[in-house]
Parts: C-alpha cells; structure tokens; sequence
C-alpha cells in the first residue's frame, strides 16, 4: 500500500510542477496584469499546500506500515490489586522516534485552561511543510494522594500519549498478549520462512523484530505471521 500511496504522490508532484511553471512564466511576462498575476499567485499557493499535504499523507502511510504495537508496561494499582495497564509516553516515545525522524515527522504541544479542565493539542509536523493538529479537553486528574501540579502533570502525560496515538493511530497490547489459548508463537518452519523471505528483500531484522513487538523470528506470535508475510511482500513490491 505505501508503494503504491508514493507513487500516486509522485504523479500529482509531476502535474503541480507543470502547473507551478507556467504560473512563473505568466508572472515573468510584463504584459500580465496586476490582477490576473494576484490570481495565479494564490493558485500557485494552493498547489504547494496541496504537494505539501501529499507529501504528508504519503510520508505517513509509509511510517504506519513500520510502526510497531506498544506493549502496555504502565500500571495502574489500587489498594494493591491491578486494575489496569497502559502505554508510558516514555516507551510510546522510544518505539516512534527513530522512525518519525526518518520519515520526517515531529511533534509539538500545547495547552490552554478551560472551563472543563485543560484543552491540549499536538501539531505532527512535517519536513516538507504541511501539519496537523488534534486536540482533546481533560479534566484534571485529582486521583488520591496527588496535589494540584501532579493532578496537572497526569493528565498532560495521559493526553500526550492519547493525541500521539490519534496522530499515528496506534496499537497497545498487554504484555501477556502472547500467552496461550491460541496465542502461541510461530512453528520453527514459519519463523525460518520470515528470516529468509525478509533476508530477501534486505529487511533490517531488528526493526522487523521490533514492530512486531518479538525479542526473536521464534517468538513471533503466530497471528501476526501472515501480517509480518504481507509486510515482506509490500516491501518487495517496493523495491526498484
């Protein structure tokens, strides 16, 4: 799919410039109006916008086929029982940092008081100029034992985390996901046939691993097997 999103975005950039080059010529030719050359100008900035924005959709959809699940190491404890688990920004961050920079995407935040609590938003920004942005109003989080500021700091950590995942629509799993009942990991055949159909497209092994969210090619869950298949094959189609 992220092939074939790339190239649509590389005929559209074809045709944009084409547009973009006659626009300059018009606006070099003295005869032009003041008018008519205001008209082409704007034209001319709603086709940059318009490349900016495919350049940003076609980034993205080559960065999703790469993220990895984030496994839910954060826990919530009430009166020493579990009640629940959830992503830590801290390891949200480490699975797609590494991957936004080379695809050329960042991050930046903000946030405003609001009669309901607090409005936060997160900007994904783009390397070659487009950006989009999402919000989300929280009530502070007053759980017990927290001041004011820590009420403050939980909900902006829960909100980066929740706008971060609205971006790139990510996928958190529990850490025993892989247990049994039918969960198991791949048979000894299935996770050669990964190794060597991934060794033939020159697939980087530790970013595969990690996107799978499986320490080795034996441990990978059995239900991602034709998932991990059609990435292999993507990637093949991929290749020039």
């Amino acid at each position: 799919m992220a092939d074939i999103v790339q190239h649509e975005a590389s005929a559209i950039q074809r045709e944009a410039t084409s547009i973009l080059d006659v626009i300059a010529r018009a606006a070099a030719d003295p005869s032009v109006n003041v008018e008519k050359l205001e008209r082409l100008l704007a034209i001319q900035q709603t086709i940059l916008a318009d490349q900016r924005r495919t350049a940003f959709m076609a980034a993205l959809s080559a960065l999703e086929a790469e993220l990895p699940q984030i496994t839910k190491q954060g826990h919530v404890v009430v009166n020493g029982a579990l009640r629940s688990k959830f992503a830590r920004i801290e390891d949200v961050d480490t699975a797609i940092r590494p991957l936004c920079k080379e695809h050329g995407f960042a991050f930046s935040f903000d946030s405003e008081p609001t009669p309901g609590g607090i409005k936060f938003s997160c900007t994904m920004s783009h390397r070659d100029g487009h950006a989009e942005t999402k919000t989300i109003t929280l009530p502070t989080d007053t759980g017990a034992g927290r001041n004011a500021v820590q009420a403050v700091g939980s909900s902006t950590s829960y909100a980066r985390r929740y706008l971060l995942s609205m971006h790139l629509h990510l996928i958190t799993r529990d850490e025993d996901d892989d247990g049994t009942g039918g969960r198991g990991p791949v048979t000894a055949e299935q996770a050669a046939t990964l190794r060597a159909k991934l060794a033939e497209v020159k697939g980087d092994e530790a970013r595969f691993l990690n996107w799978l969210a499986a320490p080795s090619f034996e441990e990978i869950p059995a239900k991602n097997f034709e998932r991990a298949m059609l990435f292999i094959a993507e990637k093949r189609k991929a290749k020039p």
